[in-house]
């Protein structure tokens, strides 16, 4: 690989070591460019830019498995909201909410108004 052209796979491969060592091993940029400049022989920008796409490659992975664990519970949270008994797709309707950051939250609030004045455009008094 010293001083060649890498294609796809040989770069998939040296970033999912990249990868390995910025998040398994907790390789600082400055660390895993110094290594890399002698274990591929590739330049300074190079092995920067290997560094970079391990954090999109580690973005990738944390996505796809948010998804596999994701999938089932939408799945359930249909199942629920197609109950007979509306308690249950109540229940189903406000884990929706809550999952998606609108819970509701039921607040009394308590407060003495003296005086509301309250003016309209195109109304005279």
């Amino acid at each position: 690989m010293a001083g060649t052209k890498s294609n796809d796979k040989e770069i998939q491969d040296i970033v999912k070591k990249a990868y390995h060592l910025r998040y398994n091993e907790n390789y600082t940029q400055e660390r895993y460019v110094k290594w890399a400049k002698v274990e591929y022989s590739k330049s300074e920008q190079t092995c920067c830019q290997y560094f970079l796409k391990a954090k999109e490659y580690h973005s990738e992975v944390w996505k796809d498995l948010l998804e596999k664990q994701l999938t089932p519970a939408v799945e359930e949270l249909i199942r629920l909201m197609a109950d007979e008994n509306p308690k249950v797709r109540d229940a189903a309707i406000g884990k929706i909410f809550k999952y998606s950051g609108n819970e509701i939250n039921k607040q009394e609030i308590s407060a003495t108004i003296e005086t509301v004045k309250v003016k309209f455009k195109g109304i005279e008094e």
